[in-house]
């Protein structure tokens, strides 16, 4: 495969997975919640890692369509990372 082609699929996948996050940490700014990218730090790179192990994982096990497994997956984490952004904005942890 060419290196533009990976590239992109590179970056549609760090889109799919961080701009949902990214997107409620800029709603919850918006509602006048204080510090609510706190955690952002410590988020993306967990998401980027938890993303890299489940396929991974999922390769080993032997699953079939490795397009479908990683793209259910990258929706997954993403979804997992806006669940906990939204639930730490009522702790303030």
């Amino acid at each position: 495969m060419s290196g533009i082609f990976l590239v992109s699929l590179a970056l549609i996948a760090l889109s799919i997975l961080w701009v949902p996050t990214y997107s409620m940490v800029l709603m919850l700014k918006g509602m006048g919640v204080p510090e609510a990218g706190a955690g952002l730090r410590l988020i993306l790179p967990l998401q980027l890692l938890a993303t890299i192990a489940l396929v991974l994982l999922a390769n080993a096990l032997g699953l079939g369509n490795p397009a479908a497994y990683t793209l259910a997956i990258l929706v997954l984490v993403s979804a997992t990372g806006v669940v906990i952004v939204w639930r730490r904005r009522h702790n303030g942890a």
